[in-house]
């Protein structure tokens, strides 16, 4: 069956050699082999960001609802969303605390770096593990995170090498509602509450640019 495999390439007048190797050379000049479809090369693909490809790079993971995408974002006391990070459903929410406060950037009036550190951190239980706090600290944030009960329970059972209780603030606690606020105002856009894109950079723009809507609406 080879044999006649390549008897059947080599057949055939020279013209019409000419011909398919000049179909080749124009298939390779568009940044693919000869036959692929035009766009999906990897040369069409450059300007592009990288990281697509896939459900997890495409931020589509499942859960409860199906395949969805999760928002993490901070909050300033009006409201206002000042960063958004976009993962997978299934991906946790403690986990993208440092990655949610490292994006923050609010410029100063008059001349200044813009501020990266906020004053205080309120958050839930979600994000009161350990390496969440270090990073607080490190950072000089003072924080307001509820502890769970299971680890209160662990603390206790350690007896002084547990280490000393968490502070707790329940009456500033009660301003963390200002995030789910801003979550209500992310989802009054129909793009952001139900995602259309196929893409993760597309969607993200879309959040970002309803994100801008809330701070010229307020």
């Amino acid at each position: 069956m080879g044999r006649v495999s390549g008897l059947h390439r080599g057949a055939g007048s020279p013209a019409r050699r000419r011909r398919e190797e000049g179909a080749r050379s124009r298939g390779s000049s568009k940044g693919g082999r000869a036959g692929d479809k035009p766009g999906r090369s990897g040369a069409a693909e450059t300007g592009r960001p990288i990281g697509g490809g896939g459900q997890i790079g495409e931020c589509l993971g499942r859960s409860r609802g199906g395949f969805t995408t999760k928002i993490h974002l901070a909050a300033e006391g009006r409201c206002r969303p000042l960063a958004l990070v976009v993962t997978p459903g299934h991906y946790g929410d403690g986990p993208q605390l440092d990655r949610v406060l490292e994006q923050v950037s609010v410029p100063r009036i008059g001349a200044g770096r813009p501020r990266t550190r906020p004053d205080r951190v309120l958050a839930d239980k979600a994000y009161t593990s350990r390496k969440n706090r270090r990073y607080l600290r490190r950072r000089g944030i003072r924080h307001t995170i509820p502890e769970r009960l299971d680890q209160q329970r662990h603390r206790h059972n350690r007896g002084s090498d547990g280490g000393r209780p968490t502070g707790f603030d329940s009456e500033r606690y009660k301003k963390r509602n200002t995030v789910e606020r801003a979550i209500n105002r992310l989802k009054g856009f129909r793009a952001v509450a139900t995602r259309y894109e196929k893409r993760a950079y597309v969607y993200l723009g879309t959040v970002t640019v309803a994100t801008l809507m809330i701070w010229l609406r307020t």
